[in-house]
């Protein structure tokens, strides 16, 4: 089941004042391609992406933004390693990436670069980060959440569940006003690796910051469900504490949603009565 959530990120504006024509062919060059790589990875074109990004990188590899994108279409390729690099580069925690601009400093962080996330963003496939590369270029709160939470995905899928919550964590405390997005999408990827306990978790935590979402009641459901029991004289299901509630709460909320059917059902067959709106 396909349930990622994605973001739509709005203009990215960084301010800086670059020298007369410094780097400006280069940054016009690259920001095409940047252009033309968040195409391809919205239409699931990562291979096109990809290539463009590993250009963009390899003529201007001080830029930030190209290789957020990279991770980005190596996600979409499943090219877990890769794309872990890619964003380790980014935030400039790998190593090698130091070695990359010490001379002007790249990885100083600037306190006058700004940037504005829409606060309605939603996503339908792949995190997109907006911007333009300027000689300016930061790593402000929505590139560190964007890149941390990545790391978080990249982790849940290969397994590294520690990891993966740490980066989530991380992601939250970088950019807050996206942490109802990060902890959904963590959700959702511990549901996809099939690891109960981390779902659980992360839909607890996901709860806490955006309560009125359906959806988070049913993967909380879902979650205590792998607990259940059956009485050896009914035979009918046991569901564990909370359970039963989560499912109901997804039912006030969301009476005909994507998963009503599927609540209903565990309701029933537990022998309870199904609350609310029919």
């Amino acid at each position: 089941m396909a349930l990622l959530f994605s973001m739509t990120w709005s203009a990215y504006g960084q301010e800086g004042s670059p020298a007369p024509d410094a780097g400006k062919k280069t940054d016009d060059s690259v920001n095409a391609e940047l252009s033309a790589a968040r195409a391809a990875t919205r239409e699931k074109r990562y291979a096109d992406s990809e290539a463009l990004m590993l250009k963009a990188t390899a003529s201007q590899p001080e830029a930030i933004l190209p290789w957020v994108e990279l991770g980005l279409a190596q996600i979409g390729l499943k090219k877990y390693a890769e794309a872990e690099n890619s964003f380790k580069i980014a935030l400039g925690i790998d190593p090698a990436s130091l070695k990359l601009a010490n001379a002007d400093d790249f990885f100083q962080k600037q306190p006058d670069a700004r940037g504005v996330v829409a606060p309605s963003a939603t996503r339908n496939s792949r995190n997109t980060l907006g911007g333009t590369v300027t000689n300016a270029q930061v790593r402000t709160p929505e590139i560190q959440g964007v890149a941390y939470s990545s790391l978080g995905e990249i982790y849940a899928r290969t397994g590294r569940i520690a990891e993966a919550e740490a980066a989530y964590d991380t992601a939250v405390k970088a950019f807050p006003s996206d942490a109802a997005l990060y902890r959904r999408n963590e959700t959702i990827f511990f549901f996809q690796v099939g690891n109960a306990e981390a779902q659980l978790e992360a839909v607890e935590k996901a709860i806490a910051v955006d309560p009125g979402r359906a959806m988070l009641y049913y993967f909380k459901g879902q979650a205590l469900v792998s607990k259940v029991s059956v009485d050896p004289q009914t035979h009918k299901m046991i569901l564990p504490p909370g359970c039963a509630e989560a499912y109901q709460k997804y039912l006030e909320l969301e009476p005909k949603g994507q998963f009503a059917n599927d609540a209903k059902g565990i309701l029933i067959t537990a022998g309870l009565p199904i609350k609310g709106k029919r």
